[in-house]
């Protein structure tokens, strides 16, 4: 058991309270669906949901599911089934969850596949949710996305790459249309790329905002309001969401209400954010310092084309920071440290993913050699709390706060 109660974060932003009833609302919506005849799909670790909204089923993100039910402390017994089924404690909780979840037999809060697609982003879940089609017995697709060298963004991925996965999308659709029964229309693909793209272009634009001094909106309300940038892009729901945060964020600029009265120290948090301890991210603002940045959601940003979706899609997912060469993450770290006007930067490695601690030390080096800010390195696991040691966590927080003076 954890040594320490663990706390909820204190969010800021009326909008980032509302994170929680949009999702709930989503999985009434699913649910309500399925019982019509809509089909849901399962997805893990990225397939493109532009694609599965035009489609106009219900995508449900495991990942996404998995932190809700971390965040509310009841993943124990779903992590002990993974255990029997022969997981290894070392393999990503997130999928350790869903699939205990899934197998358990109880009533689900989210509906049962109809289908399961994955994505090859992460070198360990792509094939680990076999036991979720064994189950339920259903199609399972798995998209190859092809690795990307360069290290510059979304727009430097060659041609051959694209052209691969621009096959691999044909073969999805095909996939998604016999289950369905129905075909993929060109116009409702085209609104689905318009909507991803409003929803996207606000995100960017309030992170913009959040370059001010004081800073309107941390990662306490960040690491929420992300969700419709994982689950609802090519929504209207997504839009009109982000419209709501503008205006708010909008607002606390205006009228220069930060995240804390005295803002001392501005911080950039890298890596995911721990789900069951989300009060941790507040312990630094006693201190005077906010976290006023994530690099997380760079994931699932890039300049979408809904006139050129097929290679608008290729560029995005091929193109996502954190999969491919580690010059991604640099480049995008340096970037990030110089618009927020970082003095400390944290990061989180969440043991059960290679993928991400794999740089981590690497991306500590360039810090100290580039910018000579002060780093921590944080290490845990993002869901499962039974090993966690909050005072310890803190404790570690306490010395790294002391080398920002």
């Amino acid at each position: 058991m954890s040594k320490q109660r663990l706390t909820s974060s204190r969010k800021q932003l009326q909008v980032a309270r509302q994170v929680w009833p949009l999702a709930k609302d989503y999985y009434a919506k699913a649910r309500k669906a399925r019982k019509e005849g809509i089909a849901v799909a399962w997805t893990v670790l990225m397939p493109p949901i532009e694609l599965l909204h035009a489609f106009e089923i219900m995508p449900m993100m495991t990942e996404h599911f998995s932190s809700l039910l971390a965040t509310k402390q009841v993943v124990a017994p779903y992590l002990d089934r993974a255990d029997q089924l022969g997981y290894p404690t070392s393999a990503c909780s997130y999928h350790r969850i869903m699939i205990g979840y899934g197998v358990s037999g109880e009533e689900l809060m989210i509906p049962e596949p109809d289908f399961l697609i994955a994505a090859n982003i992460c070198d360990g879940g792509s094939k680990a949710f076999m036991p979720i089609v064994d189950h339920f017995q259903i199609p399972y697709f798995y998209l190859d996305t092809p690795l990307d060298f360069h290290s510059g963004n979304s727009e430097g991925v060659d041609p051959e790459p694209l052209e691969y996965y621009r096959h691999q999308l044909e073969e999805l659709i095909q996939f998604v249309e016999e289950i369905t029964h129905s075909s993929l229309e060109e116009e409702r693909f085209q609104e689905s790329m318009v909507l991803a793209k409003e929803a996207t272009d606000l995100w960017l634009e309030i992170s913009e905002l959040r370059k001010n001094i004081p800073c309107p909106m941390g990662v306490v309300d960040e690491a929420g309001t992300m969700y419709p940038l994982m689950q609802l892009l090519g929504t209207k729901m997504a839009v009109g969401f982000y419209q709501v945060l503008l205006k708010e964020v909008e607002s606390r600029v205006k009228d220069r209400i930060g995240v804390i009265e005295e803002e001392r120290y501005r911080l950039l948090w890298l890596g995911p954010i721990i789900n069951y301890d989300t009060g941790v991210l507040n312990y630094f603002e006693e201190f005077g310092a906010v976290l006023v940045k994530s690099d997380i959601d760079a994931f699932y940003l890039a300049h979408l084309d809904p006139q050129n979706p097929f290679e608008s899609l290729a560029r995005k997912y091929i193109g996502a920071n954190f999969f491919g060469v580690l010059g991604k993450r640099l480049a995008l770290t340096r970037q990030l440290i110089q618009d927020y006007q970082i003095n400390g930067v944290v990061m989180y490695s969440h043991l059960g993913c290679r993928q991400y601690c794999g740089g981590q030390k690497a991306v500590q080096d360039m810090i100290k050699k580039e910018f000579g800010v002060p780093t921590l390195n944080l290490t845990g696991d993002l869901a499962d709390f039974r090993e966690y040691d909050g005072h310890e966590m803190r404790n570690r927080i306490d010395e790294f706060l002391e080398l920002l003076d």
